[in-house]
């Protein structure tokens, strides 16, 4: 498992089937775009791709390794591979949210 911020990427041995690609944007891959401040765990190499279920559950192919960056992080390396992404959540009695950078 490898976590960045509220980012947790763990290694999976195969992707789901039905997956729909999600675009890259100028920046790479981007797996958590923050709300407040506009910073990003981001990806910005080719070697990464990243899909989303129908349900919203984003997977991650790696082809070499890559780093995530990100601008109050450190930066984290992800070797080749499959991976579920997970942002975490945070409770609150008004409503179940993301947390936010």
């Amino acid at each position: 498992m490898l976590r960045q911020g509220d980012v947790l990427i763990t290694r999976i041995d195969a992707l789901p089937t039905n997956l729909t690609p999600v675009k890259r944007t100028t920046r790479g891959v981007v797996l958590a775009e923050g709300e407040v401040t506009g910073h990003a765990h981001r990806i910005p190499s080719r070697h990464a791709s990243l899909y989303r279920t129908e349900n919203d559950a984003r997977y991650m192919r790696v082809t070499a390794p890559v780093q995530l960056k990100h601008e109050e992080h450190s930066t984290v390396t992800i070797p080749a591979g499959k991976y579920l992404v997970s942002i975490h959540t945070e409770y609150s009695p008004e409503a179940v949210r993301q947390v936010e950078d």
